[in-house]
C-alpha cells in the first residue's frame, strides 16, 4: 500500500509542477493580449490619416491577432482546469487509502431498505462502501456503479469479461486518471439518462423550410447589397433597412429562443462536455472483449462520437453568443444567429437522438470499469475469484478480509465450502466478530459477481443472486414492528425459494423480537426449510440449540464458532473462526464489569456439555 501512496505523492508532485508551467503561460499570454490591444489602437490613431484602407487594414489584423490569442489563452485556461481536477483526484485518492471519508458522497440517495442486501451490507451512505469505491467521471457512470451494487449481472461469461477488462484499465494509470479528471472538471453533472429520455421525446424546434433557406441566403445577400452599395448602383440604406428588419425578426422570436435555449443548455450541457471522454475511449488499444465492445459503440456511420460531441458543444456555444448585446445586435441583424443556430442544434438533436442512449450507456459502463480499476489499482494484493458454473461450491474463501478494514487491523479467516442445500452455523460471544464476518462474506461475494477482486488469498464461487438478512428496523409510517418487518423479509426469502429461484442467504441472528422458546423453535424450522428448499447460505446466532441441526442433517448443516476469553477480569477476542460450537458467552460478564449487575450475580462461562459440537 506504501508505494500505491507513493506513486500518487509523486504524481502530485509532477502536477504541481505542471500547474506552475500553465499558469505561467496564462499570464505570458494574457500579457501579450493587452499588448496587441494598445499597438492596434496606438497603429490605428498614427495611421489615421492614411486613408480608410490603411487603418483598417491595420485594425482588422490586430483584430485577427487578438481573437488568436484570445483562444490560444481559452486552451490553456482549459489545461489548467484539467491539472487542477487532476489533483483534487490524486489528492482523493490519498485520502481514501487512509480510509477518510470527509467530503465523500456516500451515495445517499440509493439508500433502499427493503432491498435484498445493499442496506444491511452498508453499500450507501456514510463511510460506505460506494463511497469507497467510487471514481466515476460522468453521473451516468455514478448511476452504473449503484446499479452495479444493487444488481449485478450474474452470468458468468460476462462476468470473466468484466474482470478482464478492470485488469487491463488498472494496468495504464495515466489514462485512466486522465479520463477521470476529464470527466470531473466537466462543470456541473447531470442525469445524462434523463436527458437522452427528454430528447427523445423532444419535438422538432427549427424553423421551415422557406425560413432556412431565407437564413442560408442572408451572407450572399448582404454580399451584394454591399457590393452594389460600393460601385454605386443602390444606396448604403437598403443594408441598414435589412439590418433593422432582421434585428426585429429576432427580437420577435427572442422569448420562444431563450426558452429553448435554457432547455437544451439543461438537458444538453454536462453531454457536451464528454467529447474528451469519448475520444479516450475511441483512442484507446484494447485488449479485452468488454473494451472493445464499448469502443465500437463510441461510433456511428457518420463519425466519432466524440467529434459528434465536440460539434454539440460548439454549436451551444454559438448560441450562447447571443447572451451579449453587442453579439445579439451583430450576428442576428447580419445573420438571423438565434434561428440560426436554433437550426443547427435541430439537426443535430434529429440525427442523434436515437443515438444518445447508446452512447450514454457505453460511457457509463466504460467510467464503471474505470472505477472498480482503481480499486484494482489501489489493491494490488486483492485476487480475481474463480468464477464457477456449478454450485458446488456457492462460495469458498481463503484468508478473506473485509475491503474496509484497514489491512494492519484486519484479521482475515477462510470459508469453508458453502454447496447448495447446505448452511454454516456461525456461534459466538457478543463483539466476537460475527457479524462482520457475514459482511465480509457479503461484500466479497458482490465484489466477485461485480467482476471485481476481492480482498482474499484466493476465492471460488458461483455467482446467485444475493440475499441477507442482517438488520432489520421497524416502521411508524407503515406501522410495522420490528418484528414484523423481519418476518416480511424471511418471508420474500422463502417465496423466492418456494418458485424455483436459487439464492445465497446471509443472515444474522433472526426472530429476536420474540421469547427464546419461541424464536429456537422458529429458527430450527427455518434453517431446515432454507436447506430443503436448495438455498446455500450462512446463519449466525447466539442460540446454541441452532448447532443441534449437524446432528439431524449431516453434511448439509456445519457448526463454526468465535470464541471470547476470559482470563480473570479481562476480555480478549481473536476474531479467529473455528470449527464447532462456541463454548464461552461474555453478556453477563460485561454487566458485571460495568456495574449493571452485582459480582456473582450470575455466571460467566456457558458449556455445551449437553449440545455437543460439531467439527466438519
Amino acid at each position: 500500500m506504501e508505494e500505491i501512496r507513493s506513486d500518487y505523492r509523486a504524481r502530485l508532485e509532477a502536477n504541481a509542477g505542471e500547474t506552475v508551467r500553465i499558469k505561467r503561460n496564462i499570464q505570458l499570454i494574457g500579457l501579450l493580449r493587452l499588448v496587441v490591444f494598445v499597438a492596434a489602437v496606438w497603429t490605428v490613431y498614427v495611421l489615421r490619416g492614411a486613408g480608410v484602407a490603411v487603418w483598417g487594414s491595420a485594425a482588422l489584423g490586430g483584430v485577427a491577432l487578438f481573437l488568436g490569442l484570445a483562444r490560444v489563452h481559452d486552451r490553456w485556461f482549459r489545461k489548467k482546469e484539467l491539472v487542477d481536477s487532476r489533483e483534487r483526484l490524486l489528492r482523493r485518492e490519498l485520502t481514501l487509502l487512509d480510509y477518510r471519508f470527509d467530503g465523500i458522497d456516500g451515495g445517499d440517495e440509493f439508500i433502499d431498505p427493503s432491498h435484498d442486501y445493499s442496506f444491511d451490507l452498508d453499500l450507501f451512505g456514510g463511510k460506505s462502501f460506494f463511497a469507497y469505491l467510487d471514481r466515476s467521471a460522468t453521473m451516468a457512470g455514478r448511476r452504473a456503479l449503484a446499479q452495479e451494487l444493487q444488481a449485478p449481472d450474474l452470468d458468468v461469461d460476462t462476468i470473466r469479461q468484466k474482470q478482464a477488462a478492470i485488469e487491463e484499465l488498472s494496468r495504464d494509470t495515466d489514462s485512466r486518471i486522465d479520463f477521470q479528471s476529464s470527466g470531473a472538471c466537466s462543470g456541473e453533472r447531470r442525469d445524462d439518462a434523463a436527458t437522452a429520455d427528454v430528447l427523445a421525446g423532444l419535438p422538432r424546434f427549427g424553423s421551415g423550410r422557406t425560413a432556412r433557406l431565407f437564413i442560408f441566403s442572408l451572407p450572399p445577400l448582404y454580399l451584394l447589397l454591399f457590393l452594389l452599395w460600393g460601385v454605386g448602383v443602390l444606396p448604403g440604406g437598403y443594408i441598414g433597412a435589412l439590418f433593422v428588419v432582421m434585428l426585429v425578426v429576432a427580437g420577435a422570436c427572442a422569448k420562444r429562443v431563450t426558452r429553448l435555449q435554457e432547455m437544451l443548455n439543461r438537458s444538453l450541457q454536462s453531454l457536451s462536455h464528454y467529447s474528451r471522454l469519448f475520444a479516450r475511449i475511441e483512442q484507446g488499444k484494447f485488449e479485452s472483449v468488454r473494451l472493445r465492445q464499448l469502443q465500437r459503440e463510441c461510433a456511428d456511420g457518420s463519425g466519432s462520437v466524440s467529434r459528434q460531441i465536440a460539434r454539440l458543444r460548439r454549436l451551444l456555444g454559438n448560441l450562447d453568443q447571443r447572451c451579449n448585446f453587442v453579439g445579439f445586435m451583430l450576428l442576428n441583424g447580419f445573420l438571423l444567429w438565434d434561428l440560426r443556430q436554433l437550426n443547427a442544434l435541430d439537426r443535430w438533436v434529429d440525427e442523434n437522438r436515437a443515438n444518445l442512449p447508446r452512447w450514454i450507456e457505453a460511457l457509463a459502463q466504460f467510467d464503471l470499469c474505470c472505477t472498480l480499476a482503481t480499486f484494482r489499482h489501489n489493491h494490488p494484493d486483492y485476487t480475481y475469484p474463480e468464477v464457477c458454473d456449478s454450485r458446488r461450491p456457492v462460495m469458498q474463501a481463503w484468508a478473506l478480509g473485509h475491503p474496509l478494514i484497514p489491512r494492519e487491523r484486519c484479521v482475515c479467516n477462510d470459508v469453508a465450502p458453502m454447496n447448495e442445500e447446505t448452511f454454516q452455523v456461525i456461534t459466538g460471544a457478543n463483539m466476537a466478530g460475527k457479524s462482520t464476518y457475514l459482511r465480509t462474506i457479503g461484500i466479497n461475494y458482490l465484489l466477485g459477481c461485480m467482476g471485481a477482486p476481492v480482498c482474499a488469498g484466493r476465492m471460488a464461487f458461483t455467482p446467485l443472486p444475493l440475499f441477507t438478512g442482517l438488520r432489520a428496523s421497524d416502521s411508524l409510517a407503515d406501522n410495522e414492528s420490528y418484528f414484523f418487518a423481519e418476518l416480511k423479509r424471511l418471508q420474500r426469502i422463502v417465496e423466492r425459494l418456494r418458485c424455483g429461484e436459487k439464492l445465497f442467504v446471509i443472515l444474522d441472528e433472526i426472530l429476536r423480537g420474540t421469547n427464546s422458546a419461541d424464536k429456537q423453535a422458529g429458527s430450527l424450522a427455518l434453517v431446515r426449510q432454507l436447506v430443503e428448499a436448495g438455498a446455500a447460505g450462512i446463519i449466525a446466532t447466539h442460540d446454541l440449540t441452532l448447532g443441534t441441526l449437524a446432528d439431524s442433517l449431516p453434511g448439509q448443516i456445519s457448526n463454526y464458532r468465535f470464541e471470547a476469553t476470559i482470563a480473570g477480569d479481562e476480555l480478549s477476542f481473536s476474531y479467529r473462526l473455528q470449527p464447532g460450537i462456541a463454548q464461552n458467552m461474555n453478556a453477563c460478564f460485561l454487566m458485571r464489569k460495568m456495574g449493571i449487575i452485582p459480582p456473582g450475580a450470575v455466571g460467566t462461562t456457558v458449556k455445551n456439555a449437553t449440545i455437543g459440537s460439531n467439527v466438519p
